[in-house]
């Protein structure tokens, strides 16, 4: 069992048992224990096991029962009894930016609030403004996460939605009369988030339209050769059916958003419902009739690329092969799960010349960030690593907290012997913009600053970023000569494309960091590669397909 999970457990219980009003000594042993199980260094498994857990300060029986439960796979009895007593809606307030457990019981218990429609009844009755605690801003942030997280349940992050997708992709491809099926939609274009799922089924004859769409699931004809079905995920399906002639056009189509579509159908002389014009049994052989490049679907969400495409100068994008290493990656010397020679053993093995260790600094007490001594100890195994393994170099770094003015929190006396440095922001996401701007202005004008890391702080589907003049910072990072990260993570894609665009336009750098906590974690930069992609990235435009001592040097 990691201590992530294990501490986090113990964190939902504590704040659990604060909305039910529990004692607060007992509440404050819960929190005490999340942040004892965050700082061990020890096998936690064994600990339990021997009963070595209880030595810990601030670790109880109680506590110590449950996380004794946790390891034995059990769902622990505290929880089961506290969620009994709160509903599940009251619990589901939690998860809103700004509500702590003390302002959901006022909720619940004061206005009788026991659901997020609830909730956002009495914030538009204005029932919140003469509640003890909160007040008009408070009651006006509270009603935008409301609308935010509405919104956000009806797409998927790309990763659970390419996990859908293959479902349905496979019961497609095995029912009689479907010949071929391809992926289509904002999934093809690997869009962050997924509304829906879309395909193009080449069927032998049309008449077996309705059985297939049905297979699906909950069919409804929408028009011509259109179908929406519903996957047991909840995501909408839709799919476009098509025979061999006309399969290149559908694919297009059901590809590219709704002004690529316009934009390349009159371009082709056809209007949106003419079924004339070039006819094709691949989608390539459309692009060379109209004497276009073939525009990778990456970069069909509008017509931008278009006038490049005629032209014949469309960047070559950035491949995954082309991925020599990344620089934003967590050990146990932090909060991940697997040890230095774990990771890069795991990084060698996907063919990376270079890993960078970068666990995160002091200030980071939550992620249990290393020290001096600990990041001193860190980089002998290093040194010992690159020593025995000389086809993949361990790079020697830090993800530093970006403190509230600015300051960059690297121990003292680390600074000169790190070789990078990923600055990052964890906290304070509420300063107002302007102080917010200078906050990153400043922590990238430090000379130890290689990397900007996930420079927006948002949470894909649960939080946008904070308030910052991006162009501003952006114009520092150009100064200073420093990479701006795409963090790979799916929970992430900081930046964007579009930013990513932006920064690339002013000749930055980008790199593209997993951020990973765990073997596994390493692959998530595939969702970065096609973020750096739908920007419009080459090779030469990532640190990470270059020689990483060039960067460093």
């Amino acid at each position: 069992m990691d201590r992530k999970t294990a501490a986090g457990a113990l964190r939902k219980i504590g704040r659990l048992l604060e909305v039910d009003g529990a004692n607060v000594h007992r509440v404050r042993a819960f929190a005490g224990a999340a942040r004892a199980v965050e700082t061990i260094d020890a096998d936690l498994d064994e600990l339990i096991a021997t009963g070595a857990i209880l030595e810990l300060k601030g670790i109880g029986k109680g506590t110590a029962g449950v996380l004794g439960e946790l390891a034995a796979g059990r769902r622990p009895q505290a929880l089961v009894d506290v969620e009994e007593r709160v509903p599940a809606g009251v619990r589901e307030m939690l998860e809103l930016p700004g509500l702590g457990p003390k302002k959901v019981r006022s909720l619940w218990q004061q206005l009788g609030v026991e659901s997020l429609g609830e909730l956002e009844y009495a914030c538009r009755e204005n029932r919140l403004l003469d509640l003890k605690g909160f007040g008009p801003a408070s009651q006006k942030a509270v009603l935008e996460a409301l609308v935010f997280r509405s919104r956000a349940r009806e797409r998927r992050l790309v990763h659970e939605a390419w996990a859908a997708s293959e479902r349905v992709e496979h019961t497609l491809a095995g029912l009689g009369g479907v010949e071929e099926v391809t992926v289509a939609g904002e999934l093809r274009r690997c869009a962050e988030t997924v509304g829906e799922l879309a395909y193009v089924v080449v069927v032998g004859e049309r008449g077996r339209c309705r059985a297939v769409a049905e297979a699906v699931g909950d069919a409804e004809h929408v028009a011509g050769d259109e179908w929406l079905c519903r996957d047991p995920s909840g995501l909408d399906v839709r799919l476009w059916f098509a025979t061999e002639p006309d399969a290149g056009w559908a694919v297009i189509r059901a590809t590219g958003s709704d002004r690529f579509v316009a934009a390349l159908e009159q371009m082709a002389g056809r209007g949106a419902n003419d079924a004339g014009g070039t006819s094709a049994r691949d989608e390539r052989a459309v692009f060379d009739g109209l004497g276009l490049a073939w525009i990778p679907p990456e970069l069909r969400e509008d017509e931008t690329w278009l006038e490049r495409a005629s032209a014949g100068a469309l960047p070559p994008l950035v491949e995954l092969s082309e991925l020599r290493g990344a620089l934003h990656n967590h050990t146990t010397d932090s909060d991940g799960v697997a040890t230095l020679d774990e990771m890069a053993a795991a990084a060698a093995t996907r063919g990376w010349a270079f890993f960078g260790v970068a666990d995160h600094s002091p200030a980071a007490f939550y992620a249990n960030g290393v020290d001096a001594g600990r990041l001193r100890d860190q980089w002998a195994r290093a040194d010992a690593w690159n020593r025995a393994h000389p086809e993949l170099r361990v790079v020697k770094g830090l993800e530093a907290d970006i403190l509230p003015d600015g300051r960059l929190d690297i121990p003292d006396g680390c600074d000169r012997h790190l070789e990078y440095v990923v600055a990052s922001v964890h906290s304070s996401f509420r300063l107002d913009e302007a102080a917010q701007t200078e906050r990153l202005v400043r922590a990238v004008g430090h000379p130890a600053c290689r990397v900007l890391g996930h420079p927006t702080g948002r949470l894909l589907l649960a939080r946008p970023g904070y308030a910052v003049d991006l162009d501003r910072v952006l114009d520092a990072c150009a100064e200073h000569d420093v990479a701006v990260e795409i963090n790979a993570s799916p929970y992430r894609l900081d930046l964007g494309p579009d930013w990513a665009r932006r920064a690339l336009d002013r000749g930055l750098k980008l790199i593209v960091n997993p951020d990973a906590h765990a073997v596994e974690g390493l692959d998530d930069v595939r969702w970065g590669i096609a973020v750096a992609r739908r920007a419009g990235a080459t090779a030469d435009d990532l640190v990470n397909c270059s020689d990483i001592g060039k960067f460093l040097r």
